[in-house]
């Protein structure tokens, strides 16, 4: 899959996470803003724990080389979604068809897309979370397995992604990335 200029994907390990920390920390001193790092370590501990309770193996993000125009609020993470007891998840599919308004990616036979949106506390003010999921299945299996990236964009809960002509822009570019996935060794 291509990515963006400058953004990076990650495992979700405790090394990388320890890694991403440490290169914070070393960021933020020279910054002369030790007193960030605290809170910046209580979330994305938290977070990489939250992603990895989910299942989630891979995330993208912005990464220290990004470009100004490339930085925005937003991460991909990446999991393998499973049928109950070897099931196929077309009853999953039909439910977000029907329910949450999914659709194929751009008249993609690949990807099934849908948005969530809610409104979540972070750092103690609420901001809008507004996330995209785009399922894919897995070859060989059937229907009973699925990829799963689903990216999540914090925005000020004034503003709505869908109608904000940046934003917007940059959900077709995250679509348009999503679209260069490819299945290879398989």
């Amino acid at each position: 899959m291509a990515l963006p200029d400058g953004w990076t994907m990650y495992d979700t390990s405790g090394d990388t996470e320890r890694s991403l920390l440490e290169k914070a920390r070393v960021r933020l001193r020279e910054a002369h803003r030790p007193d960030v790092y605290a809170a910046l370590e209580t979330h994305v501990t938290g977070a990489l724990a939250a992603a990895r309770k989910q299942g989630a193996f891979v995330m993208i993000m912005a990464g220290e080389d990004a470009p100004a125009w490339s930085t925005v609020p937003v991460s991909i993470l990446g999991t393998v979604t499973e049928g109950a007891a070897g099931s196929t998840l077309d009853a999953m599919v039909a439910d977000a068809v029907e329910r949450r308004g999914a659709r194929s990616l751009e008249g993609s036979r690949r990807f099934l897309r849908w948005v969530d949106r809610r409104v979540v506390e972070l750092s103690g003010d609420s901001v809008g979370a507004y996330t995209v999921v785009y399922l894919t299945p897995v070859p060989g299996t059937r229907r009973a397995q699925a990829l799963q990236f689903t990216a999540t964009l914090v925005h000020p809960t004034e503003i709505d992604p869908a109608e904000d002509p940046h934003m917007r822009t940059w959900l077709a570019l995250l679509d348009a990335h999503m679209l260069t996935f490819g299945w290879t060794g398989r």
